[in-house]
């Protein structure tokens, strides 16, 4: 793998051991190969598609930052990742947050509000099955000779569910606190 690729904006830990700390977030936006890039965008394509009628958007937003500091978090303390480029982790973060606001619609006033709710929860549940198989496992070797960073979609979906949780929180506190 020609790794000058990811110099500056991907992740390299010995640039970011050198002082490159940007990298922990720009390599969240940086792709290998153009394949490798259109896979996350179509994933992201299809998830905000899926969840835009669900979900409002400034959730949606914080399920993506979430999960862009958690990606951030697991590259910044794993010195066995020497390198890390892909939204895959962040696009973990996107579909927990958004699993969590799914599960979390106490304020639904249509019928069916239950069912979204059962949506988001088999959402979690799926995904926690998927992050449990893959968990501990080597990198692979998928499509293209990229290898996959596993625990940067187990701290992106952590990021997301954990920011979207927060968010609701403080939110349902605002609006419960008198003016």
């Amino acid at each position: 793998m020609d790794l000058h690729l990811l110099t500056g904006w991907g992740f390299v830990r010995t640039d970011y051991l050198a002082g490159a700390w940007w990298q922990l977030f720009t390599a969240q936006w940086v792709h290998f190969t153009f394949t490798h890039a259109a896979l996350n965008v179509v994933s992201l394509a299809l998830m905000l598609a899926a969840f835009s009628r669900l979900v409002d958007a400034r959730t949606q937003w914080v399920a993506l930052l979430g999960g862009v500091i958690g990606v951030a978090g697991v590259l910044a303390l794993d010195p066995d990742c020497a390198y890390y480029a892909g939204a895959s982790g962040a696009l973990h973060g996107f579909l927990a947050g958004n699993a969590v606001g799914l599960c979390m619609a106490h304020s639904m006033r249509w019928q069916g509000a239950h069912r979204i709710r059962l949506l988001g929860l088999a959402l979690l549940m799926g995904l926690s099955v998927k992050l449990w198989v893959q968990h501990g496992r080597a990198d692979q070797l998928p499509a293209g000779d990229i290898p996959t960073y596993y625990p940067a979609h187990e701290a992106g979906a952590a990021g997301g569910a954990l920011a979207v949780l927060m968010y609701l929180a403080l939110r349902r506190r605002k609006r419960d606190v008198p003016a």
